[in-house]
């Protein structure tokens, strides 16, 4: 599997006027800190809150009549399963997205407002996943992928053709990764009308299987925890493990702890709502780790539960 330039700039072609283009905002503070211009990628305001969107029009678009009269089927813990929702909403397609038993009843229910089938299965995302290869057998559905799929990973990759092509000044982008569509899809565009700009994924250390893959140099098993960045929780693929390999400058991590810290800050300084995905990229700038430069920090997503945000917000331990 390859993503090429051509690619994201079809998919840019393709989703037009289904999603948002997001802007880049200053970060002064940050800026001021680092003695280098910040900037935030606004993805948090995309529709249903979540860069997802992207991936899944640029895949359902793509779909013959009679793919779209057999419906999609999906698996997600949350922002993946609202962006099939609303794309098979406006389409016209049936889509029966598999959740977990765990999954937040507030993304259950927001997937369900968008019409959509929700399937509760397993007590976390990998007895999902295996509940949803027996229903995609049964049904002939088109399994819409939450990261490895060509089209998804270049519909997520016109977040990084819209940074490359703002004007702003940029040496490094920091993008939160979790199965690395977002990741990949961007560093592809970025790279090629900015060759000298350097693209990391940032993972949480209670997830980052692509940090392990990065010392390995291949796919390899880890251990994961407790996180809130739970849209980055789980595992990715050897396909995916290669196409980061290949196209990403690196892999950072950051605690829960700094999560937290990044999603305060957020909302003190910006007066922005974001999930622990989203604050990940900005994390690794508080903490330091970040490389020099003009950076991007691309916030994913802001669809975190209400309880939880003002627990973070609270400062209280054990919030993850």
């Amino acid at each position: 599997m390859e993503i090429e330039m051509k690619d994201v700039v079809r998919a840019r072609t393709r989703i037009r006027g289904h999603v948002w283009p997001t802007p880049l905002v200053e970060e002064p503070a940050l800026a001021s800190a680092r003695g280098q211009a910040v900037h935030l990628k606004m993805e948090c305001w995309q529709r249903t809150g979540s860069f997802k969107v992207r991936g899944a029009f640029c895949k359902m678009l793509s779909l013959s009549t009679a793919e779209r009269r057999r419906g999609v089927i999906a698996v997600s813990a949350g922002n993946h399963a609202q962006g099939v929702a609303l794309a098979a909403r406006e389409l016209g397609v049936h889509a029966q997205i598999v959740m977990p038993e765990t999954a937040s009843r507030v993304k259950v229910d927001a997937v369900r407002s968008l019409g959509a089938e929700v399937v509760l299965r397993g007590g976390d995302y990998d007895e999902a996943e295996a509940a949803l290869r027996e229903l995609l057998e049964e049904s002939g559905r088109t399994l819409v992928h939450p990261f490895e799929d060509p089209l998804v990973i270049a519909g997520q990759g016109t977040v990084g053709l819209e940074i490359a092509l703002s004007g702003a000044d940029v040496d490094v982008v920091l993008i939160p990764a979790g199965g690395g569509g977002l990741a990949v899809g961007s560093a592809v565009a970025l790279k090629t009308l900015r060759p000298g700009v350097r693209v990391f994924g940032v993972q949480s250390e209670a997830s980052a299987p692509l940090v392990a893959a990065y010392r390995a140099g291949r796919h390899v098993p880890v251990a994961y925890g407790p996180s809130l960045a739970d849209g980055l929780h789980g595992d990715t693929s050897d396909a995916m493990v290669e196409l980061a390999l290949r196209h990403l400058d690196g892999v950072l991590t950051v605690s829960e702890s700094a999560i937290a810290r990044a999603m305060r800050y957020l909302y003190e300084e910006q007066r922005v709502v974001v999930e622990g995905s989203a604050a990940a990229s900005v994390a690794a700038l508080l903490e330091g780790i970040a490389p020099e430069g003009a950076a991007v920090a691309v916030l994913s997503g802001r669809n975190v539960a209400p309880e939880l945000f003002s627990r973070v917000l609270a400062g209280m331990e054990g919030v993850a």
